[in-house]
């Protein structure tokens, strides 16, 4: 089943490709607006062989890498405490849930203000983007664990280190990885969002400004390439997540 999931998406992306070469080869749209894909696959090969365009990647992977490692851990902690204390949670969450409601592009130019427009704006912009949604996964994860199964393990006399390790550590890992997946995918999303406003590094910047020169060919091939990246990072952690959903039901299972 999964095999005939996977055949289908791939003869449709084959497809899509397909379409795009045969309307700009055949004019169907204006080759200036819409290059060939071939044409475009072609500026993509030349940019991977490219020192500069190579360094600015560079920079935006460290930027999401680096703003995902403080975000992850953070946030985690944070939506564990706001699950297990209740009280606080009920002060908190509407809180959260605003901000998630708010378009955070509209405070960049306040992050810019406070914070330059160097290497740390773009973390902490990367770091807003992702805390919050990881936060509000962690907390669903911590109330969606069993209470029968605590309250009997703890009659039984299992130790906490038991409890934590055998129930909350399995129960609570598949919301927490689709959190994570999620945060990451929130986080590139404004590192390069961050770069595109105001940045003198970064794939984002070389993207706003193709854009800006009317460099159609380059536009695309960066912008394939940021989503066939992200599209990867995705279905790797998605699998991971399949993968630890396996795991929460053999382990509570037992």
């Amino acid at each position: 089943m999964q095999r005939t999931a996977l055949a289908g998406q791939l003869l449709f992306v084959g497809a899509v490709l397909a379409g795009w070469e045969a309307v700009s080869q055949w004019r169907w749209v204006d080759p200036s607006l819409l290059p060939p894909f071939s044409a475009v696959i072609q500026i993509l090969w030349v940019f991977l062989r490219d020192g500069a365009f190579l360094a600015d990647l560079q920079v935006t992977g460290v930027e999401v890498l680096t703003a995902f490692v403080i975000a992850a851990p953070l946030a985690i902690s944070t939506g564990f405490l706001l699950g297990e204390k209740l009280h606080w949670g009920e002060v908190v969450n509407p809180v959260i849930h605003v901000v998630l409601a708010v378009p955070q592009s509209i405070f960049l130019p306040i992050f810019i203000l406070a914070f330059g427009i160097g290497f740390l704006e773009k973390v902490i912009f990367g770091i807003t983007h992702a805390y919050f949604v990881i936060v509000v996964n962690t907390v669903a994860a911590v109330r969606a664990i069993p209470a029968p199964l605590v309250v009997a393990a703890r009659s039984f006399g299992a130790t906490p280190v038991q409890i934590y390790t055998r129930i909350y550590l399995p129960a609570m890992l598949p919301l927490v990885v689709t959190g994570l997946r999620l945060g990451m995918i929130f986080n590139i999303i404004g590192v390069l969002l961050a770069e595109m406003y105001a940045s003198r590094h970064g794939i984002g910047r070389l993207i706003f400004s193709w854009g800006e020169a009317f460099q159609i060919r380059e536009l695309l091939a960066g912008i394939l390439l940021v989503s066939v990246a992200t599209i990867a990072l995705n279905e790797v952690m998605r699998l991971w997540e399949a993968r630890v959903g396996r795991w929460r039901s053999a382990t509570l299972g037992s």
